[in-house]
């Protein structure tokens, strides 16, 4: 669909929810849009993006499909979304070539044959014969492995930085009001805990349409193991560059322990966000963002079952290609970040926050 007619579609069917606000109690998209009288395309995007995407909306809805309003709101606010993560990327045209399964898998391998080459001249031995010492610098020295995963690392931040200041210049303007604490704080808080994915206390509409806090569980399982692996990684800096304390690690250190338990939780998590998208009904979203969807939990599957083998297979002569193969993963994710369903929580995030200085009395 042609942007401009995506974006009126949006404003139509909008405009009829701000007529009717029977979905008023449900998530903070409906009482925001009760603040707008003309819709612009920021206030349709930070709307799309403020939406969790619960679907009580279409559940309780009188005017959905077959009445002639037919109204989606799921479904639109998915389409605008897939229109943010474009739009705001750079650049925001990639050639067909770079995009696709075909070309991450084509991406993975060639990481997977530099890093197998790295190892091979830096430390003599090769991936295949590097002593299982359950040390990663005897498959790729400190400085080479901090490089390699640093470039695309930076790389995504610099691209995911331009992103949010376009963004927050189309949805609200002056970058002056991204420095309310107060905002800050509220957002956080309703972000870490999915407050806004409960809708209004009925929770989501799938599986299958019906209510169910199952989607809401695993996306925390989820959100908190990313986050103990966050915590595990730099975990390892501290005790490496600080307290000089080299790996391997106890298995009852920090690293060790909240990189366990992280990577069992976004193992939960994705399986069982897997399990549930399958349910979903698939017209109150886009092929497209389902594929995105599917992708994510995928690539994140992989960086957790092969961040645990790599612990668990520390010891074992398979360390070496087992860690590799885990680092190429890491880099390939990296670098790729900016152009998939990882980006959503940047918006959303932004969209909360936005939402907070519009009405600062509400409840964290």
């Amino acid at each position: 669909m042609p942007l401009d007619d995506l974006f009126a579609e949006a404003e139509r069917q909008l405009n009829v929810c701000n007529s009717c606000r029977y979905c008023e109690g449900y998530c903070p998209v409906w009482p925001a849009l009760e603040l707008r009288t003309a819709l612009t395309e920021g206030d349709i995007t930070h709307l799309s993006n403020l939406c969790h995407d619960c679907r009580d909306c279409f559940t309780a809805c009188m005017y959905t499909a077959p009445h002639e309003f037919e109204l989606n709101p799921p479904k639109v606010f998915a389409q605008v979304r897939e229109v943010t993560y474009r739009r705001y990327a750079w650049p925001g045209a990639l050639p067909s070539w770079l995009r696709g399964w075909r070309a991450v898998a084509a991406a993975f391998v060639g990481v997977l044959v530099l890093l197998g080459a790295l190892s091979a001249l830096t430390t003599g031995s090769g991936t295949f014969a590097a002593p299982p010492s359950g040390s990663p610098y005897a498959v790729l020295p400190y400085l080479v492995l901090l490089a390699v995963v640093l470039a695309p690392f930076l790389w995504a931040g610099a691209v995911l930085a331009g992103a949010v200041v376009r963004y927050w210049r189309d949805t609200h303007g002056a970058l002056r009001d991204l420095l309310n604490a107060g905002a800050w704080r509220r957002a956080l808080a309703q972000g870490v805990n999915l407050r806004h994915m409960s809708g209004g206390g009925e929770q989501c509409s799938y599986p299958e349409g019906e209510p169910s806090s199952a989607r809401k569980r695993f996306h925390l399982a989820l959100t908190y193991g990313f986050a103990l692996c966050v915590v595990s990684t730099t975990a390892a800096g501290i005790m490496q560059d600080v307290l000089g304390m080299q790996p391997p690690y106890p298995l009852l250190s920090v690293p060790v322990v909240t990189g366990t338990l992280g990577g069992l939780g976004m193992l939960v998590g994705c399986a069982g966000l897997v399990a549930v998208k399958r349910h979903s009904d698939p017209e109150q979203g886009t092929d497209t963002m389902r594929a995105a969807d599917y992708g994510l939990l995928w690539a994140l599957l992989v960086l957790s079952v092969t961040g645990l083998l790599t612990l668990a297979l520390r010891a074992t002569p398979v360390f070496a290609p087992v860690l590799v193969v885990h680092l190429a993963s890491i880099v390939v994710s990296f670098a790729i970040a900016p152009y998939t369903k990882f980006v959503h929580w940047i918006y959303r995030l932004l969209a909360i926050y936005q939402d907070n200085l519009e009405r600062p009395a509400q409840g964290a």
